[in-house]
C-alpha cells in the first residue's frame, strides 16, 4: 500500500511541476529529468558545468535578483553553467578559509587582482586549494595597495544576477576583512589543481568513502601492506 501511495504522490508531483515549470522545461529540454526531480526541493545538484541550487530560499540570496521568480532563478543558473567563477561558487557552498591575491591594477573605485589563491575546506575537514584570475573587487579596504603588491584577507562569497548576455547567476566575493600585505607567493600550477580535482573525484566514487576519515587513504594503506607482504 505504501508503495502504491508513494507512486501516486510522485505522479501528482510530476504533473504539478510540469504545469508550474512548463516554460522552463520547454526552454531547457536537456535538463527535464533534473528539473522534475529537484524542482522546489532543498537540493544543490552538481553538473559538469557547475551547481544548480533548487532551494527556493536560495532566491533570496541573489544580489540584484529581487524581481526574479523561482523559474527565472533556475533558468539563470542553467544559463550560467560553464561560465561562472567556479572557485567562488565552491566557496559559496563550502568553507573558504582565506584568500591571497596580487594587485594587477586599480581605479578610483575598484581593484583588480591578477592572481587570487583560495584556501578552503569541505565540511568533512578535507583541505583544498583553488585559484581565480583577474578578479575585480571594491577598492574599500585596499586603498593603500599598489600594483604588484600581494595581500591576504578573508571575504564573503555571494551570488548575483548578471543581465548583459541574458539572465545569468554568477559568484564573487565582497566585504574583505583582516587585510594584510604579504610577500609574493606562488600559485599552484594547473596540473596540481587538476590532480586535486581527480583525487576528489576518486574519493567521491571510492567504495570505502563511507568508512574513511579523509585523514589517510585506506586503499593506499592496504596497497602498502600488500607490497610489504611481497
Amino acid at each position: 500500500m505504501e508503495n502504491i501511495r508513494a507512486k501516486k504522490e510522485a505522479r501528482i508531483r510530476e504533473k504539478t511541476v510540469r504545469e508550474t515549470a512548463a516554460n522552463l522545461l520547454k526552454k531547457h529540454p536537456n535538463y527535464e529529468r533534473m528539473i522534475l526531480a529537484n524542482y522546489g526541493m532543498k537540493i544543490v545538484q552538481m553538473t559538469e558545468g557547475g551547481s544548480i541550487d533548487f532551494d527556493p530560499n536560495g532566491l533570496k540570496e541573489v544580489v540584484h535578483g529581487e524581481k526574479l521568480t523561482y523559474n527565472d532563478y533556475i533558468d539563470a543558473q542553467i544559463n550560467a553553467l560553464g561560465k561562472v567563477h567556479s572557485s567562488f561558487q565552491w566557496c559559496f557552498f563550502n568553507i573558504p578559509l582565506g584568500f591571497k591575491a596580487q594587485v594587477e591594477k586599480t581605479n578610483d573605485k575598484h581593484i583588480c587582482f591578477q592572481h587570487l589563491f583560495i584556501e578552503g575546506m569541505f565540511s568533512d575537514g578535507e583541505y583544498v586549494n583553488y585559484k581565480e584570475q583577474h578578479v575585480w573587487m571594491d577598492l574599500t579596504g585596499f586603498e593603500k595597495l599598489y600594483v604588484g603588491d600581494c595581500v591576504e584577507f578573508f571575504a564573503e562569497p555571494y551570488r548575483y544576477l548578471k543581465t548583459r548576455n541574458g539572465k545569468q547567476i554568477d559568484y564573487a566575493i565582497r566585504n574583505p576583512v583582516d587585510i594584510k600585505r604579504i610577500e609574493k607567493y606562488k600559485l599552484p600550477s594547473g596540473e596540481e589543481i587538476m590532480c586535486q580535482e581527480l583525487n576528489l573525484m576518486l574519493c567521491e566514487t571510492c567504495y570505502l568513502s563511507e568508512h574513511c576519515n579523509r585523514g589517510f587513504c585506506l586503499l593506499l594503506k592496504s596497497a602498502k601492506k600488500k607490497q610489504r607482504g611481497k
